[in-house]
């Protein structure tokens, strides 16, 4: 009789460690849970968000009250691409795996050093901050911290090969829109050596040119270009009153046997405008209604034609 209730006491024993110790882990996995929800579901919620690195590179993008484009920095307008390619990654990015035991000291002192910090907000209030660290060895993941958490993970997109850190980049350029002028245009005025030499009646379509690309990291080159004469400049004034201008700088041929005929660039030209400087291509303006005037200084070469 004694052995068969030393055998119940075990079983009972052994039933309530099993309980206690399923319950303990549903606690811990509940709290894990927590710091390993990198997405965001809801990104139409998303209003701002900051992005900054150990290099004190720092950027805002928000999100305007109608809800129809995001601005850059406060005074620029962002790109739509970038943006919705970030909000589609924050979306869809999902734990592939954990770090390796032997390999997670060594990711966390990297992370420690070099990381980009995310800060995500709803109506002004941060919801979510995260640490983008670099790829694996494969290139196919990312090693990303929620903060808070006690360690880093490797994140994905499932169907994705490749890795996301590219994509929380704090450089200006990347995420800035490549359309001249952002803002709604009132007014168009051609000048030549600060005179007028010509309007234009085509706003919505000067409202929709876009340049190249912006020339940057090229400090001797953005220096020549400040110091060439504009060949025209291009006032824009806005509907709030504010006026920006457009200065078009010849570009040079680079290939001097092939272009032997030209004296200059006849496909692009330079354009400064708030001391950004950007390569534009002349057939952005082949729709605007120029006049003859106008069109003899900014495109000469089309008189031959």
């Amino acid at each position: 009789m004694k052995k068969i209730l030393s055998y119940i006491f075990i079983i009972i024993s052994l039933i309530l460690l099993i309980f206690f110790g399923i319950r303990k882990n549903k606690n811990t996995s509940t709290l894990r849970d927590d710091k390993r929800d990198f997405s965001i579901s809801d990104t139409l919620s998303i209003d701002k968000i900051i992005i900054e690195n150990r290099s004190l590179e720092k950027l805002i993008l928000q999100r305007n009250r109608q809800q129809t484009e995001w601005s850059l920095n406060d005074t620029l307008i962002a790109n739509p691409y970038s943006i919705n390619l970030l909000l589609k990654t924050i979306k869809e990015m999902q734990i592939k795996q954990p770090i390796a035991r032997s390999a997670l000291e060594n990711v966390i002192k990297r992370m420690a050093i070099q990381n980009t910090k995310v800060d995500f907000f709803k109506n002004n209030k941060k919801i979510k901050t995260i640490y983008i660290g670099g790829e694996t060895a494969d290139q196919l993941g990312t090693f990303m911290m929620i903060e808070g958490a006690t360690e880093p993970y490797i994140v994905h997109i499932p169907g994705f090969n490749g890795y996301l850190s590219s994509r929380f980049s704090c450089k200006e350029q990347l995420w800035r829109s490549k359309k001249i002028f952002p803002k709604q245009i009132k007014t168009v005025t051609y000048k030549k050596n600060n005179s007028k030499i010509g309007y234009s009646n085509s706003q919505k379509k000067i409202q929709n040119i876009y340049c190249e690309k912006f020339i940057t990291n090229n400090k001797n080159l953005e220096k020549d270009i400040k110091s060439r004469t504009p060949f025209i400049t291009i006032e824009i004034s806005t509907e709030t009153g504010s006026k920006e201008h457009l200065y078009c700088i010849r570009k040079k041929t680079v290939n001097k046997i092939k272009y032997k005929n030209q004296e200059y660039d006849e496909e692009r030209f330079y354009g400064l405008i708030n001391n950004t400087i950007m390569l534009i291509q002349y057939k952005q303006f082949k729709e605007i209604d120029l006049s003859d005037e106008v069109k003899k200084i900014f495109m000469p070469w089309y008189e031959n034609q």
